[in-house]
């Protein structure tokens, strides 16, 4: 089996893609600064350092590095933090992975907030241009970093859709105020939610693994209006949704510039995906809520 090493892999995804990949009988290999297990290889990426000679027979280098996009307020500051903590890092390990002389494959997270915010009416393929809002401008100087492998391996772009998961994530914040009696739409409620459960995201990575892939990959399994995924939580958990959608104007005063991330959406197509023969195991929201 394929030797992989994964950058950014003590996060929630990574740590799931981790125990799939080796029971798969992958052997697999994390680069952190804090080095705790044997198989954990040291890397500083604000240092420029790694421990190159402990991964250099890797064929598969996996990147899911990016800092949290709603951790902080989106000051400028924090801005170019969530930029340069996928585009540098990105970057780097191009120029690390120069020692890597059996390097056959590139994958990459991406975002699925590539085309811009619409009304829904369509799903966005692969194809279609980037948004201009800063989210859309991420990506494309995220997988035009990522562009930089081509010269070296495989290049493979997962735009990675909302991931569902249960006391994880979107679910985790959007089912405790339900849980509270408090829950609500945002905004207009129609923007729409690309999303993939957890399960089906670490099995597709593994899939772009088995068969080669290359190019860039939507990675949701379908879309749900924020309205309907409310209602959806609010069933599972036997609540009502008693108070009137919260206005986009309060999302903008209390969120800032990250209120796009919750007040606006646009439908993404996995067509291209699910041609290459990747079948998601959870397709329905109702049933992953159950």
């Amino acid at each position: 089996m394929k030797k992989v090493v994964i950058a950014g892999g003590t996060g929630f995804i990574g740590q799931k893609l981790e125990n799939y990949l080796v029971a798969q009988g992958y052997e697999v290999k994390i680069l952190t600064r804090k080095p705790v297990k044997e198989h954990h290889v040291f890397w500083n990426p604000a240092e420029q350092q790694i421990d190159a000679e402990h991964c250099s027979d890797t064929q598969v280098l996996i990147n899911l590095c990016g800092e949290n996009l709603n951790a902080k307020r989106w000051t400028r500051k924090q801005k170019q933090l969530l930029v340069d903590s996928r585009v540098q890092t990105t970057r780097l390990l191009y120029e690390l992975c120069q020692s890597f002389p059996n390097l056959e494959q590139y994958i990459t997270a991406s975002g699925i907030t590539a085309y811009g915010f619409d009304d829904g009416k369509r799903e966005h393929p692969e194809s279609d241009p980037y948004g201009n809002d800063f989210l859309s401008q991420l990506v494309n100087e995220w997988e035009q970093a990522a562009d930089l492998f081509a010269s070296t391996c495989r290049v493979t772009k997962l735009r990675i859709a909302v991931v569902f998961e249960k006391e994880y994530g979107a679910l985790q914040k959007m089912s405790a105020p339900v849980k509270m009696g408090i829950g609500a739409p945002l905004a207009t409620g129609k923007q729409q939610i690309p999303w993939v459960h957890s399960t089906d995201l670490v099995r597709l990575i593994e899939f772009a693994i088995v068969n080669e892939l290359e190019g860039t990959y939507n990675t949701n399994a379908g879309n749900v209006s924020n309205k309907e995924l409310t209602t959806y939580i609010a069933a599972s958990l036997n609540k009502k949704l008693w108070l009137p959608n919260i206005p986009a104007f309060v999302l903008k005063m209390v969120l800032g510039d990250m209120a796009e991330m919750v007040v606006c959406g646009a439908k993404a197509s996995n067509e291209k995906i699910s041609g290459k023969g990747f079948v998601f195991n959870y397709r329905s929201v109702p049933e992953v809520l159950r």
